[in-house]
Order: structure tokens, then sequence, then C-alpha cells
């Protein structure tokens, strides 16, 4: 059996996945009916969707994209706080993220 980086972080990185899909389920659920807010959505939800894409490339990488997925949906959870359905999955992803990010050290 390989060693891959993220066998010490199993559970962080399963949550991670399970919040990134549900969030971008419910992103772009919220942009059919608002597509104005695709400027603040569009970075998040790419960003979510290739999580699990990067799993199998470098720790370096995918650490690189859990940042930045945390901060993508931490601003956008800030923007559009008046919908408290895609705050609350952004603000999901965003903690997921950075458990991972703590648990990876």
């Amino acid at each position: 059996m390989v060693d891959v980086w993220f066998t010490g972080v199993p559970d962080e990185l399963a949550q991670l996945l399970v919040d990134a899909r549900a969030c971008a389920e419910t992103c772009e659920a919220y942009l059919a009916v608002d597509p104005d807010a695709l400027h603040i959505l569009a970075a998040p939800v790419a960003v979510s969707q290739v999580l699990v894409e990067l799993i199998d490339h470098p720790p370096e990488i995918v650490l690189a994209a859990v940042r930045l997925c945390r901060e993508l949906a931490a601003a956008a959870a800030a923007a559009l706080d008046a919908e408290p359905d895609v705050a609350a999955a952004l603000r999901r992803v965003a903690a997921s993220a950075s458990a991972l990010l703590e648990a990876a050290g």
C-alpha cells in the first residue's frame, strides 16, 4: 500500500470534500435564481469543485487550494450574508478547510 499525504487527516479531508460538494451545489442552485451573484460565487464554486481532482497531487498543491478555498468561501459568505443558506454553506466549507489545514499542520 502506498503512503499518501492525507492518511493522517482522513476525517478532516472527508468533511471538507463533503462540505465543498454541498457548497458548490447550494451556490449553483442560488445562481440559477440570482445570476448576478456570479461575480461573488464563481471562484469559490470552482475551487470547491476541483478539490476532489487535486487529492492525488503533492500536498503543497492541495493545501494551497484548500487555503484558497477557505479564503474565497469566507469572503463570499460575508458578501452574501443576506442569503442565509448560501452563506452557511460557504462558512461550512471555510470551517472545514481551516480544520484540514490545522490538522495537516
